[in-house]
Order: C-alpha cells, then structure tokens, then sequence
C-alpha cells in the first residue's frame, strides 16, 4: 500500500466515522428539540387553544367571536398535536411534519402578505423550531413530497377543496385589508386565511399519501368540519366569516367524501398489495439508515 491510498483509506474512516456519529447525534438532538419546542406550545398557547372549547357555550364572554375562536383554537391545536406526535416513532409521523411545515410557511407567508414584513417576524418563533425539528427528523428524506404513492381520485377531490377553502380565504383576505371592524383589530381575518389555506395544504399532501398520510387527511376533515358546525352553530354577519348553511354544509359533505375516499382507497390498497420491507418506504428508510451506520462500524 503506497502512500497516496494510506492517505485516502485514512480519510475515508474519518469520514465515516465522523458521519456516523452526527447521525448517532441527530436522533437525540430530534427529541430533544421536539420536546422543548411542544413544552413551549403547551405553555405558550394553551388558553387560546381552549377556545375551541370554550366557544361553543352560553355566556361566553365574546359571542360575536366564537366562530373565529373556535377556528383558532382547533388549529392550533391540531397544529401543537402534529408536533406531539413525533416524540413516538417519529418516522411513522411524516406527514403529521408535513402538515406542521405546511402550517407555519403558510402562516409566515400569508402574514408578509397580509400585515407586512414586521408582522410577519414574530412567527419566527414558530417556524425555525419546526424546520429545525424538520432537519434533524430521522426519516428528513421522505419530507419532501413525492407522486411516487399518489392518488388520482384523492388528489381531484383535495383540488376540489382546496379551490373552495382559497376562495373562502381570498374573501378573508379582502376583509383584513379593508374592513376596520373587531375581526380585523385582533387578527381574526388574518388568521382564518391561514387557516383556510392550510386545510387545502393538508388536504393536497395527504392526496399524495406520504408515511403517515392519514393525518393530513383527517387534520384537514376535522378542520373543515369545525369550520362548517362552527357556522351552523353560531351564523350572522357579526361573526365576522361565518359560512351560510348552504356553504357549510357542502363544506361537511366534501370533508365526509374526502375522510371516506382516503379510507376506502387505504383498503383497497392492503387488499391488493400487502405491506412488506420492499414496499413501506418508512421500513426501507430505516433499514437503510441501519445497514449504512453498520458499514461504517465494519470500516
């Protein structure tokens, strides 16, 4: 062996021995932010998230809110449960991520557009915690979505809803920028075009079925359904965004249709296909990760 291959066979074992141990490193770091980042929420938003609660009974101390408080308090909500989730085999919870990025980037963007630059900052407190927690997941690789699993009919009814949800926000959009109302003081216009537009970001990731897909499905179903009783329960033009029965229950039934259909295709699919190591992308990622940190072990 001459010294130009000692050279290099020294340097590829430090190479991996370096590697394998930032990979051994992530996996605690992971839970570790994961679990600050949740204690934080938990704190930090637990009375605005009890007003999806709160909301819905007699004497109420703002009854011309509850519409809007429930809006807020179930997503939120749903946002902190997507974070939570990740603290148990986080990389079964892929798309429980995914709709934890989709929700802050919308938030971040939404609100650039809506209230300006400066607004827009203090959602940072949010949004790097997320993309963190995001760079140091163990399954990172499969965030990024991918039509490999896509379903045609899934992805057709999640475009229906979410033409209908951004038309929904495009009118909640025009209501912060224009009325001077309670609604646009405290931020409720501003927050249910986040929300509107994160339901159809749910709705299309889940259509794209990655690891872990059901819980875009039923985050945007539970939010869409909120969203339509919320209406029902508390209608008029002082609720500010409050859908008129029609529209709610179209709302309820595309909500119904979208939940069902990705039920139904899950079936169909563990009927035709039976899940093996060759087939859950989840089960190739790990044992990918696995024979790559025994190979630098041996080396």
């Amino acid at each position: 062996m001459n010294l130009a291959s000692s050279t290099m066979d020294v340097g590829h074992r430090v190479t991996s021995s370096a590697g394998y141990g930032a990979h051994r490193a992530r996996k605690p770091a992971f839970y570790l932010v994961t679990a600050a980042f949740l204690a934080f929420l938990v704190f930090a938003l637990r009375d605005t998230m009890a007003m999806v609660v709160n909301a819905w009974f007699a004497g109420y101390a703002f009854p011309d809110h509850r519409v809007h408080h429930v809006m807020i308090g179930g997503t939120l909500a749903v946002f902190v449960a997507t974070v939570a989730i990740q603290l148990y085999r986080p990389s079964k919870r892929v798309g429980a991520l995914q709709a934890a990025i989709a929700f802050v980037i919308a938030a971040f963007a939404l609100t650039i557009l809506a209230s300006g630059p400066a607004a827009a900052g203090e959602i940072l407190v949010f949004v790097v915690p997320v993309l963190l927690i995001a760079a140091l997941h163990p399954a990172r690789r499969q965030l990024v979505p991918s039509l490999e699993r896509v379903d045609v009919r899934l992805l057709a009814l999640a475009a229906v809803g979410a033409i209908g949800f951004g038309t929904v926000a495009v009118g909640e959009y025009a209501a912060h920028t224009t009325l001077g109302n309670e609604h646009v003081v405290f931020g409720h216009y501003e927050f249910m075009l986040i929300a509107l537009a994160s339901i159809g970001l749910f709705a299309i990731l889940g259509a794209l079925r990655p690891i872990g897909w059901r819980a875009l499905v039923y985050g945007a179903g539970a939010l869409a359904i909120l969203f339509a009783v919320g209406s029902l329960a508390f209608p008029g033009i002082e609720q500010g965004s409050s859908l008129g029965p029609i529209a709610a229950l179209a709302v309820i039934a595309w909500a119904v249709a979208f939940v069902g259909l990705a039920e139904y295709t899950r079936g169909a699919d563990a009927e035709s296909s039976p899940r093996d190591t060759d087939t859950d992308p989840s089960r190739r990622e790990s044992d990918r990760e696995t024979s790559q940190s025994g190979a630098r072990q041996v080396s």
